[in-house]
């Protein structure tokens, strides 16, 4: 078993045992294993894929030879990416995160004690389907404010849930900008839930978050597309997150 309870913690909320284990659930769970009660609403399932199989326009794509998934978590949205590219970069500030998705990659499941209630956890394992070409991904520990230029440009770049969780979203848009070749596409999804811990207030947008980020991307992009989206993360085997990400999709000019 992998026992993500024995890692280090740091002041990252995301290297937390817990919240790593809520997120392969996020990923990688079953509709029975993310919404034991049959009463909860299941449209907010597998947002990870659905970043993918919702927002991607493959015929639209310029060139299809490698895709970032910017924020990756846990990794499930990259290896969706893979079965369209021939390479994916994917990256995310928490080594915790990163040690999760290469071990699933590499063993194709993980076992892990995800939350019930109180101090109680449930063991519970989860699988790679066979069908997700994972030794195209490549996953690396980094942060999204400051790329390595070794990644080099993307025919498709993905940030789903990240614009939020960076200390400077504007100058989030501008690194987005650069990844991304032209006529490829750059696919952006949040629920725009500012919070301090993660973001100053001062760097908020002052208005709505999506006039924000098209004062940032139309002299760059086009937009393509843009849609609502909800999900639901799974807390503990009684509380659940309801949320609503706001997706848009857009082409490099």
């Amino acid at each position: 078993m992998f026992n993500i309870y024995s890692m280090a913690m740091n002041t990252n909320p995301y290297e937390s045992p817990s919240l790593v284990a809520q997120y392969l659930l996020f990923h990688y769970g079953t509709a029975q294993q993310q919404l034991p009660h049959g009463d909860v609403p299941s449209s907010g399932l597998h947002f990870p894929v659905r970043c993918v199989t919702e927002c991607l326009d493959i015929d639209r794509l310029a060139r299809r030879e490698r895709a970032l998934d910017l924020g990756c978590s846990v990794g499930r949205s990259a290896f969706e990416l893979a079965k369209f590219f021939e390479e994916v970069v994917a990256v995310d500030y928490s080594r915790a995160f990163i040690t999760a998705a290469r071990r699933i990659q590499r063993q194709r499941s993980i076992t892990c004690q995800v939350p019930m209630e109180g101090v109680l956890t449930q063991e519970m394992e989860f699988h790679l389907s066979p069908e997700l070409p994972s030794e195209k991904v490549h996953f690396v520990q980094g942060d999204a404010l400051d790329p390595n230029p070794l990644w080099g440009v993307f025919d498709c770049v993905l940030a789903a849930n990240l614009l939020d969780r960076v200390f400077e979203p504007a100058c989030l848009l501008q690194i987005l900008t650069r990844l991304t070749r032209p006529g490829g596409q750059l696919i952006l999804a949040s629920p725009y839930t500012w919070l301090e811990e993660f973001t100053p207030r001062q760097k908020w947008p002052t208005g709505l978050t999506f006039d924000f980020i098209q004062m940032h991307l139309s002299p760059h992009f086009t937009l393509h597309q843009k849609k609502e989206m909800p999900f639901t993360i799974r807390e503990h085997a009684r509380k659940f997150q309801w949320s609503y990400a706001e997706a848009t999709v857009w082409i490099k000019k």
